[in-house]
């Protein structure tokens, strides 16, 4: 399974990487998945937003709310589970000065999983993660 990173779910969304469409040639839809963690960062921040909208901004807060909802829905969620949370204690043992918290979550979940991540910062990730369970679809033409 591919598991998309939030930079790759806003540029597959707003449609601004060729390349990304590229590789998506090769690779079945059914075999890209998000990872809970990322649906729960998007989603966030529109909440937010939707919950600390002004009564002139609430209208297009609310809009968009529904929009990102319904946009997330046509990707498979991968869920963090106790497998990954094993992993995850790992990974944070590991490397306990690492501040990037959602990373390592993606991180134990491809681990747990055997799963790749696609995501444009790879150096968030590689400290984690073997290259061979990284790959970015923005910057890197398909093989």
């Amino acid at each position: 399974m591919w598991l998309w990173d939030s930079n790759i779910v806003r540029a597959f969304w707003e449609k601004k990487h060729p390349t990304l469409h590229l590789h998506l040639d090769r690779v079945s839809r059914g075999e890209i998945a998000l990872p809970s963690i990322v649906v729960a960062e998007i989603l966030g921040g529109r909440c937010d937003f939707a919950r600390k909208a002004s009564p002139e901004e609430a209208p297009l807060a609310h809009r968009q709310l529904f929009e990102t909802q319904k946009f997330l829905a046509k990707f498979e969620v991968v869920i963090f589970d106790e497998r990954c949370a094993e992993v995850f204690k790992q990974l944070k043992q590991q490397h306990k000065t690492h501040k990037r918290h959602a990373d390592m979550m993606i991180a134990a979940m491809a681990k747990a999983g055997n799963h790749i991540v696609v995501t444009r910062n790879l150096k968030d990730f590689k400290l984690f993660l073997p290259s061979q369970q990284l790959e970015n679809w923005i910057d890197d033409w398909p093989a």
